[in-house]
Order: C-alpha cells, then structure tokens, then sequence
C-alpha cells in the first residue's frame, strides 16, 4: 500500500489529518496479507492523478488499527471510507471498477 505513496493514517494522527481536514478524505482500509488490497491500491494510485483538486486518499492498515476498524465497522478489507469535512459520507467494500471507483469519489469531491 505504502508503494502508492499515499498518507499513511493510524490512531495518533487519525484526528489531525483525516477527522479535522477540510474536504472530501478517501480512508483506503487494508491488510498486508490481502490480494484485493493490492488491486484496489492500484486503481487507486491511477486515479490519484485524474481526481479533483483537494481530494485526499490516504491508507490504514487494519492489522494495527483495531480501534479505529471497530470505531467505523469495518467487517472486511478492502474498505473504502468517504470523509466529507471530517464526517463519514459513504462507505465502500471491495473492489469497484475504475470508472465506478472514479465516479464515487467525484461525487462527493
């Protein structure tokens, strides 16, 4: 996940730069030893570049975030959270389409 070069998020800085950040926040939820995990980071690191201005996607990794994984119900990865101006917008499971990826987060950009 770490290859994408997206933010790394964990429960010391979850409240700076997830929870307090103005605009739209894509929380891509994973695990290491996930195979849909690896697909959706890549779908992910090719749409970085076509997204909106201001929209951020940054990772947790579910091994090491349990309290944050109960906090938001995360039952499986991969898990996509939507945050809007601190405030879960949308929630997603598994691994969409690029265009169906794409226009879910220009939704809510």
């Amino acid at each position: 996940m770490q290859e994408a070069g997206f933010p790394v998020f964990d429960a010391q800085n979850f409240e700076a730069e997830v929870l307090a950040r103005p605009g739209l926040t894509v929380v891509d939820v994973w695990s290491p030893s996930c195979v849909p995990c690896r697909q959706l980071s890549r779908l992910l690191g090719q749409l970085a570049t076509e997204l909106p201005a201001g929209v951020l996607i940054g990772t947790v990794n579910a091994d090491d975030n349990a309290g944050l994984i109960a906090r938001y119900a995360v039952r499986s990865v991969p898990t996509l959270l939507f945050f809007k101006n601190g405030a879960i917008v949308e929630t997603r499971t598994g691994v969409d389409r690029r265009q169906v990826l794409k226009k879910a987060i220009e939704t809510h950009a």
